[in-house]
């Protein structure tokens, strides 16, 4: 392929990536308007967030193993096309329940699409190029999750929250024409859906569905409701459902033989815990600036762009270091500058400084930047032939994961020492609280370094190493 062509299929992940996460953004600032709209309360109107969400971290598995048999190009075509009529059908929607089966559709389309994504950057683009590739990415990424909120709520503002939405039909337009172009068809398999593994589809589907309900639970009630322990319980019970299912499956969503790489068992864990902690931070800083520090919403989301910002001039940079630099290095000094910009931050807290807080972004940015490229590298690495869909979506399954436990248990350890949502806790309670919470951040910083250095000892010290790794795992298979 030209060096065209390659740009060409970078540009078409990257207008996926940037769709998915702006999206998962921009409505955030809109539900109340949405709300008056409809003339519905705060708890109904949180399902067009849970509905998104449940769609796109719950089939990201699914759509990755489909990506592998049916074809990368076929279902990342497919994804935006449902991602193009889940936005019409959500700009259009004329009643809160269609709106939220609508955001249900465009979050399955947004699924297809980042559980492919890096597949095929992994596959289509030169090897050489890939770790700077997938730094492209991740600033798209920072570039939409930035942009969601203040965009949301300009165009609520001047125009109306129907347009949040019908402004992605241009652009899924052109990326449904790009894509079809220019990302190489692969030859396949027959495959028949006769064989696919819909019981694991569907025992996942509910597993993820109850984790989410879960931490939503937490937020929403409190730690002593009933409901949260429930949806963990009956969550707990489907994904051990689903990983027997997947054991004996002859075609399983999961193929658990991956897991035998230990290198990539180590590095999706170490991505779980240092995404957990970043999505954490971007929960709690907000509250600490409003609350604490006494800014208004519009200078904390100012502030806040600091870390994005810096993610967007590193990310590349890292990734591009991670094609010469062995990655475990870089993301080794990024867990370090994490490690140390938490522990600072944490014991400052009660000075209530906003400069203090801006350092504290601005090297937040740093570690998300320096981590972010190279773990996915070192992840798609250990992609094997036929393999990049079912891996990519593993990873992105990992990172779904992260933002709901890292919100989750920042927010459980700050409302277990201010005593509840509810509580009114002193100035004095409230700082314990959140520094308990960066407390928090700093041990899954620390053993996220225990496990990437781990990851390194356990024989992912070159690319020779991961051609033995993939080879083990071949072999295996036929045994």
């Amino acid at each position: 392929m030209s060096k065209k062509s390659y740009t060409l299929i970078l540009i078409s992940a990257s207008l996926a990536m940037l769709m998915v996460k702006l999206d998962a953004y921009i409505v955030n600032i809109s539900l109340p308007t949405i709300a008056q709209n409809f003339g519905t309360s705060r708890d109904i109107v949180s399902l067009v967030l849970l509905s998104y969400l449940v769609a796109s971290t719950a089939t990201l598995l699914l759509f990755g193993m489909l990506g592998d048999r049916l074809g990368l190009k076929k279902i990342f075509i497919l994804g935006f096309v449902l991602f193009t009529l889940g936005s019409l059908l959500c700009g259009l929607s004329p009643c809160i329940t269609i709106l939220i089966i609508s955001r249900f559709i465009q979050g399955l389309g947004g699924s297809m699409l980042v559980a492919n994504c890096l597949a095929i950057v992994g596959r289509f683009m030169p090897h050489d190029k890939v770790g700077s590739s997938y730094g492209i990415l991740t600033t798209i990424a920072a570039i939409g999750v930035s942009l969601g909120a203040p965009l949301g709520g300009i165009i609520t503002f001047y125009a109306s929250w129907h347009w949040i939405f019908l402004i992605n039909i241009p652009f899924g337009a052109v990326a449904i024409w790009m894509a079809n172009k220019y990302i190489p068809g692969e030859q396949k398999e027959k495959f028949s859906f006769k064989e696919f593994d819909f019981t694991g589809a569907i025992l996942v589907l509910l597993a993820f569905t109850f984790l989410i309900l879960a931490f939503n639970s937490f937020d929403n009630r409190g730690l002593d409701a009933i409901m949260p322990y429930a949806a963990l319980v009956l969550s707990a019970i489907f994904f051990g459902l689903f990983i027997l299912r997947e054991k004996k499956a002859a075609n399983p969503i999961l193929d658990l033989s991956l897991f035998r790489m230990r290198p990539l068992t180590l590095a999706l864990i170490a991505s779980l815990l240092a995404s957990s902690t970043s999505f954490g931070n971007s929960y709690m800083m907000p509250f600490y600036l409003e609350k604490d520090v006494g800014l208004t919403a519009n200078w904390v989301g100012m502030l806040i762009l600091i870390s994005s910002l810096v993610i967007m001039v590193l990310a590349p940079l890292s990734g591009k270091m991670s094609d010469k630099i062995h990655p475990v290095k870089i993301c080794s000094i990024a867990f370090i500058i994490g490690i140390i910009n938490f522990t600072f931050f944490s014991a400052t807290l009660g000075m209530l400084s906003l400069w203090i807080a801006v350092v504290f972004l601005f090297f937040a940015g740093i570690f998300t930047g320096l981590f972010i490229s190279p773990n996915n590298k070192m992840i798609m690495d250990m992609a094997v032939e036929g393999k990049h869909g079912i891996v990519s979506a593993t990873a992105n399954t990992f990172s779904s994961m992260a933002a709901v436990f890292g919100v989750s248990v920042f927010q459980m350890i700050y409302s277990i020492t201010t005593g509840g949502d509810y509580a009114k806790p002193s100035m004095a309670l409230n700082i314990n609280g959140f520094r308990n919470a960066y407390i928090c951040g700093i041990i899954l910083l620390v053993f996220a370094l225990i496990v990437t250095w781990f990851s390194r000892s356990s024989g992912s010290k070159d690319p020779e190493s991961h051609h033995n790794e993939r080879l083990k795992l071949h072999i295996w298979k036929l045994h």
